[in-house]
């Protein structure tokens, strides 16, 4: 939490489900709820929850949805289903508008509780989950993140869940770092938020590799989305920098 009380933006690069239970990603998931302080409430952009216009999910509860198949049998065993809060996603449909709408189909997907679990593994800070709009465009991705700021400054940590790059048809199963692309994609975009050149990362298919590194949208545009919440008098940190598996990149980013 800033000196204003104002929570932080967090944008997470949750790559794969196996960094729930083990791995490098985990640790600095760990190290990053230190970091935030405690919120009243997370408002969770999942690049799982694919939609046509803006959902918000408005349950008392988040039932865990285990949207992975093949993984050991550890895996399915986290359990983490934290409360849902209708006070705040009430207050989420206000602030996105008529683009938006109640919706309780999905739940509390493994992009968004394989991080939240080891940030906050008591799994006692209510969720709002809201989903990620393939029927819109980049620019209204962030500016869906930017309708949502005003609840940084009522308690809510803005967190948005995906990858920079993410190509899953390009993985390299023995690979513990990135493709030269894929590392390149990965800095040019860090170099534009860390400058605080927000366009660059809105207009990224001008990007050289835009192609391999956002072969579809999903997974980007969370990114966006915390760019929006974002605020330019914002302290700006990456975390997990660094690329796995050859096509997916950890990059995650603290805006506080």
């Amino acid at each position: 939490m800033s000196e204003s009380g104002r929570m932080p933006v967090v944008f997470a690069g949750h790559g794969s489900p196996m960094n729930a239970i083990e791995g490098r990603a985990r640790d600095g998931w760990r190290a990053l709820g230190e970091t935030v302080g405690r919120p009243k409430v997370i408002v969770a952009v999942s690049a799982h929850w694919t939609t046509r216009g803006l959902r918000v999910r408005t349950a008392p509860d988040n039932r865990q949805i285990f949207d992975m198949y093949g993984f050991p049998d550890e895996l399915y065993r986290v359990r983490y289903a934290p409360a849902g809060s209708p006070e705040y996603a009430a207050r989420a449909l206000e602030l996105l508008g008529a683009a938006a709408k109640a919706d309780n189909s999905w739940g509390i997907d493994h992009g968004v509780w394989s991080v939240l679990s080891g940030m906050f593994p008591g799994a006692d800070v209510p969720v709002v989950m809201v989903s990620v709009d393939m029927a819109a465009g980049a620019q209204s991705q962030y500016d869906a993140g930017k309708k949502l700021t005003p609840l940084r400054d009522e308690g809510a940590l803005i967190f948005a869940s995906g990858n920079v790059v993410h190509n899953l048809r390009l993985v390299g199963w023995d690979m513990t770092g990135g493709y030269d692309w894929a590392d390149s994609f990965d800095s040019r975009i860090k170099s534009a938020v860390l400058s605080g050149d927000f366009q660059t990362p809105v207009d990224y298919e001008k990007l050289p590799d835009a192609g391999k590194a956002v072969p579809t949208a999903e997974h980007y545009y969370p990114l966006l989305a915390a760019l929006g919440a974002a605020a330019p008098e914002d302290e700006i940190t990456v975390w997990n920098d660094y690329r796995e598996l050859g096509s997916m990149s950890m990059t995650s980013y603290l805006f506080k």
